[in-house]
């Protein structure tokens, strides 16, 4: 690679060959790695996924060919993986049959199942149950304890039974009997920054009181906040009212104003984008902000003096937006309403409740625009995806005792679309100066992706598909006529694993998803980081109105900074995403612990060569049921059509086909159930010609 004589890249165009670390990989397979240069100690890359490429795991040294070009740096090819110990990984202290510590690595398959041995330093005590970080042993330390290092036959990488792994315990993380355990060891496994230090602490208290009088006085108005019963953090209002002349609707979504405790810049500002978000886990929140701010200063409690960055909205009869207008402003929330008590309310046309005659007309006037917003977002075309969320519940000792499934009430849909309403407004007003933001973006599927989905459909459903541009309204042709039937889950979940990711870029591309051509993040500054630059950047609007556009004047450091900064956001919120699933998915498995060798109704989510995916309990739980686990026979798997056929029992299973299995392992720490077939299906006619049965 070419280097000018200050030693730096040349920006003209290079490519090099250097080693990468793999920080994380995402649920689509696109993953961020660390250059191992110092050169480029500090840069961080994106590996697009590529079914060509070799596979590899977090933590996994790769060579790479690397592209560059004005300062921006691409992977152009993966070369091979290198071949490199692992650096540290999270095991269960348990006992072998002598009664002392060995380690059982938290992986499933064949790691799972590998003797090590912990090495505990000073200080440190251990005992059955416990959730460790450890690191394998070094050289140094094995020397003066006088351990072997365990020697590897090169040939198939495997040890003998009679020899064992050596690991240095780093950390305990809690005992497994503790159900806090479960979401510490996701904050350890994604490497989640968990506390704020002192310096955020001491900034914290020293935030300045609002400026009542340089802002619009909005305290009088009959402002309201709906979410869930259980929720802390109370960041946007909202209003509705029938305009005086009968022909429009007037909404304001009141946000809290964070960008006028956080500044640009500060100590506070600097932890917010390092950790781009908040993390949600079942049992436990990680929030972007200290709880000072997010749970008080900022969270939108009623009859108390809130600073809020205010939209108002005017819709026509229709739900069509005639206009809006941004405004700083101070609130006094006059209700906290829970998504029950409004779904009562607009379902029953009256409350058990008590609430004054103004909340309820409040209520009503937003379940009037909601219906407006409705008929417009099913006339652009909003995918319209029917999928529950799994909701948790916990005893008195923080340990899981239920789960629901629950689907989007009314109420719910509420205050969604007018989110989505007051985004629209932030991403038209932003790109009337600015071209450069943080927008919201959300592509087609992939042409392979496409495909695979109408392969797995199938006809006659898949016609509606073939030989069109894809579009949110086909998708719901197809999620409409499937209401009700055997497939509906299936078909819901393939077109939402057809999906791409949504994520946050600085150049407009509009959000497929969503059916929009403008798109960004404005409702939630106290637990996402792409909202706060947006406020700020409306702020900025609203205090220079009269200034030129500037399009013409944006200098390319800054959008190459804004760039940087939304691959940083779009990566902390896929890492918060993927801690969620996997401490929800441990906690669920908990509720499985005493329920081995339980029959269960199941059906198949997806199909693969080594088993197939399978929901239980009515969509509570996913569980893997393996090849082995099935009837006895040689099995062909169709990967086009996601099917496994049995040669000679005729057995034949394919995606939302409905039967029972039997549990037959549940491994909470993992989060994995493990399942057989007990009965049920589809039975074909076998073939004549049969051959040897074999797996």
């Amino acid at each position: 690679m070419k280097k000018n004589h200050d030693n730096k890249v040349d920006d003209r165009i290079s490519s090099s060959i250097l080693s990468l670390e793999v920080i994380s990989i995402d649920n689509d397979g696109y993953a961020s790695a660390r250059i191992l240069d110092d050169q480029y100690t500090k840069e961080i890359i994106q590996i697009p996924y590529n079914n060509e490429n070799i596979k590899f795991n977090k933590q996994d040294h790769l060579l790479a060919e690397l592209f560059f070009l004005n300062k921006k740096i691409s992977v152009k090819n993966i070369i091979k993986k290198i071949e490199t110990e692992r650096k540290f990984f999270f095991a269960q202290v348990n006992l072998n049959s002598n009664k002392e510590f060995i380690l059982q690595e938290l992986e499933r398959g064949r790691k799972s199942r590998e003797i090590i041995t912990p090495i505990i330093a000073d200080g440190l005590s251990i005992k059955k149950g416990d959730v460790v970080k450890a690191q394998s042993a070094s050289r140094q330390t094995l020397k003066k304890l006088k351990f072997k290092k365990i020697k590897i036959n090169q040939n198939t990488n495997r040890k003998s039974n009679n020899q064992f792994n050596y690991a240095e315990i780093i950390e305990i993380i809690g005992s497994s009997l503790n159900p806090e355990t479960y979401s510490h060891l996701a904050i350890q496994e994604y490497d989640i920054n968990y506390k704020f230090n002192d310096t955020i602490i001491k900034e914290t208290k020293n935030l300045k009181p609002i400026d009542i009088v340089s802002r619009v006085d909005l305290r009088s108005t009959q402002l309201i906040t709906i979410d869930g019963k259980n929720a802390k953090d109370f960041d946007d209002a909202v209003f509705a009212e029938e305009l005086k002349s009968k022909k429009g609707w007037r909404i304001l979504v009141a946000i809290a104003d964070v960008s006028h405790y956080v500044k640009e810049k500060s100590s506070l500002d600097n932890e917010a984008r390092e950790r781009g978000n908040s993390v949600y886990f079942p049992n436990l929140v990680v929030p972007m902000l200290p709880e000072e701010l997010s749970n008080n200063l900022c969270s939108l409690k009623p009859d108390l003096d809130r600073a809020c960055l205010t939209v108002e909205i005017i819709l026509d009869n229709n739900g069509i937006k005639q206009s809006h207008e941004f405004f700083q402003s101070v609130i006094k929330s006059s209700k906290r309403l829970t998504y029950e008590e409004v779904e009562e309310v607009i379902k029953k046309k009256t409350s058990t409740h008590n609430f004054d005659k103004s909340i309820l007309n409040v209520i009503n006037a937003l379940y009037n625009v909601y219906n407006l917003l409705e008929i417009q977002r099913e006339k652009r075309g909003a995918l319209n995806l029917n999928l529950p969320e799994k909701v948790i519940s916990f005893d008195d000792n923080g340990w899981p005792k239920n789960v629901d499934t629950i689907y989007g009430i009314t109420s719910n849909k509420i205050i969604e679309e007018l989110m989505i309403l007051a985004n629209v407004a932030a991403a038209e007003e932003i790109n009337k100066t600015t071209i450069n933001s943080v927008y919201r973006v959300h592509e087609p599927p992939s042409q392979e992706k496409y495909k695979i989905l109408i392969d797995l459909i199938g006809k006659p459903l898949a016609n509606i598909l073939i030989g069109k541009v894809p579009h949110p309204l086909l998708m719901n042709k197809i999620l409409k006529q499937t209401v009700g039937t055997p497939e509906q889950e299936m078909i819901n979940q393939s077109i939402l694993r057809s999906q791409s990711q949504a994520r946050y870029d600085n150049q407009n591309t509009s959000h497929f998803g969503l059916a929009l051509k403008n798109y960004v993040h404005f409702t939630s500054p106290i637990r996402r980081y792409a909202d706060l630059l947006i406020h700020r950047q409306i702020i900025n609007i609203i205090k220079n109105k009269n200034c030129k556009k500037l399009k013409n004047t944006e200098k390319n450091d800054n959008k190459d900074h804004l760039k940087l900064l939304c691959e940083h956001i779009s990566n902390t919120e896929r890492r918060a995403t993927s801690a969620e699933r996997k401490t929800t998915d441990r906690l669920i498995t908990l509720l499985y612990k005493d329920r081995v060798d339980e029959i269960v109704d199941c059906s198949i989510i997806s199909i693969h060569k080594f088993g197939i995916f399978v929901s239980i309990d009515q969509g509570i739980a996913e569980a893997l049921l393996p090849i082995k686990g099935l009837p006895y026979d040689w099995y062909n798997f169709d990967e086009a059509t996601q099917t496994l056929n049995g040669e000679s029992s005729g057995h034949f299973f394919k995606s939302g086909m409905e039967f029972k299995v039997k549990i037959t392992e549940v491994n909470p720490l993992i989060g994995s159930i493990a399942v057989k077939w007990y009965s049920g299906g589809i039975k074909l006619q076998a073939k004549k010609n049969r051959r040897k049965k074999k797996r």
